[in-house]
């Protein structure tokens, strides 16, 4: 696989993405919604769990989260494509503020049916996926290839980096209106959010064409992926990496529950712990990435991203939970920046939106059905080895797939 399509001149600064003005209110925005998503999904998670206190509801109401991103987000690529991206960004976050809004008056209500659950996370969901391929799909008209691997570094840190900011800021509020608290601020961070992208303007791209058919202009962006082979290999390896590697997320509940203690603040610490190696990961990358081969950071990242999850399920100790933790977001995070990275500078901007879009969508597509079968797999068998033995499973794909 190519490498030299990231290779930048001299020395990178950790933000030099943030000099471009234009770059600015959608990294502001980017920061408040994936906060105010991650602040939501620490949430759901927990209200999940203490409804039944069963793995396998978890499982449903992540799967309810992951699903849109395989029926809907590729329809959001070919819109990304037809359409205005930034009025798209701004409908996408208004449905995620009024969602955040359904969820605190489930919570508030004290609802004990799981399926309001299920339907306003499918909504939530669908609002956060679906705006990824279009938020990404205009970095290449807000900064110059030279800082594109630095922005896509520091939207990989918020992202990520929310794993830490969204459960510190959802722990002390899983016990108010039980859980109502925490998605209120989510809707108010999501608000935030449309204000920064109403600040960014006009963001100009080589438009598709509305006039032609959206089902036609799907299959137009399926076979440009089928016949290019940088976008062909990168989207088969994040699939297969979301597929082994990403299916935690429903067996977190039960593993603080177990290790760390029945408490919505042991959970919220392991998601932090997430987080905190998340953030490394991306500033890590943003500041040093141009200074190292990217090809084989790419490899090595890729295989440590399975080993670490071992140490994650097996940990007898809280520190060592949150160290593993910590390290299973690191090298995940900056698998998934330097992947994404490939990907935008090897697709042209007129099919850039549909290619992320089936890339993001067909990731979250099976970490949803990977999350379904985690959380069922893990009432019986124990959230440890459906946690380990995965992470085991990738490092041999990965080796195949990255030669």
């Amino acid at each position: 696989m190519p490498t030299t399509i990231v290779a930048g001149a001299g020395r990178a600064g950790i933000f030099s993405a943030v000099q471009h003005r234009r770059f600015r209110p959608l990294w502001t925005a980017s920061i408040l919604s994936g906060v105010a998503y991650v602040t939501a999904l620490t949430a759901r998670g927990w209200v999940a769990f203490d409804l039944h206190h069963h793995s396998s509801t978890v499982g449903l109401v992540v799967f309810a989260s992951f699903l849109p991103s395989l029926i809907i987000t590729p329809f959001a690529g070919v819109f990304a494509d037809r359409f205005d991206r930034r009025t798209m960004l701004l409908a996408l976050n208004a449905i995620g503020l009024f969602s955040s809004l359904g969820l605190a008056w489930f919570a508030w209500t004290g609802g004990q049916e799981a399926w309001p659950l299920v339907a306003f996370s499918f909504i939530h969901g669908a609002s956060r996926s679906s705006s990824t391929p279009a938020e990404q799909a205009m970095l290449s008209s807000l900064v110059p290839q030279r800082d594109l691997l630095n922005a896509v570094s520091l939207l990989q840190a918020n992202v990520n980096g929310a794993r830490l900011a969204g459960p510190l800021l959802a722990a002390p509020l899983l016990h108010v209106g039980s859980g109502a608290g925490a998605f209120l601020v989510a809707a108010a961070l999501s608000a935030l959010a449309l204000w920064q992208i109403a600040a960014l303007g006009e963001v100009p791209h080589q438009r598709s064409g509305s006039d032609h058919n959206p089902l036609a202009q799907l299959a137009q962006g399926v076979r440009y992926t089928i016949h290019a082979p940088i976008a062909a290999s990168l989207i088969t390896l994040m699939f297969l990496h979301c597929a082994f590697t990403m299916g935690y997320d429903a067996a977190l509940p039960r593993l603080a529950s177990d290790l760390l203690g029945a408490s919505g603040t042991a959970y919220s610490l392991l998601v932090m712990a997430i987080g905190i190696g998340s953030l490394m990961g991306g500033f890590l990358l943003a500041g040093f990435a141009q200074r190292v081969h990217c090809g084989y950071l790419l490899f090595a990242t890729g295989i440590l991203s399975g080993l670490t999850l071992v140490p994650l399920g097996y940990v007898v100790s809280r520190p060592g939970a949150l160290l593993a933790a910590a390290a299973v977001g690191l090298t995940q995070s900056m698998f998934i920046a330097l992947t994404t990275t490939f990907l935008q500078i090897a697709t042209p901007d007129h099919v850039r939106g549909r290619v992320l879009a089936l890339y993001w969508g067909s990731s979250g597509g099976v970490m949803a059905f990977s999350n379904l079968a985690t959380g069922r797999l893990a009432d019986g068998f124990g959230a440890g080895p459906m946690i380990a033995l995965p992470g085991l499973a990738f490092i041999p794909v990965a080796v195949l797939t990255l030669r």
